[in-house]
């Protein structure tokens, strides 16, 4: 069992980082987490998307 965790600052460059790993790496995907944390640095909102994939290689 392998864990992979991709984190983005934007939802679709996750969604892309995603896509792509899956169909590079063909993996048995046991389970899928998924973050998203907001933060505030000098007034402005900062994302961060995250995902945790635990598979199986």
């Amino acid at each position: 069992m392998k864990i992979k965790i991709i984190e983005k600052t934007h939802e679709l460059d996750l969604e892309d980082a995603l896509n792509e790993f899956v169909e590079k790496e063909n993996p048995d995907i046991q389970d899928l987490q998924y973050q998203v944390t907001m933060t505030s640095h000098n007034g402005e909102l900062e994302y961060s998307f995250s995902c945790m994939i635990v598979y199986l290689p």
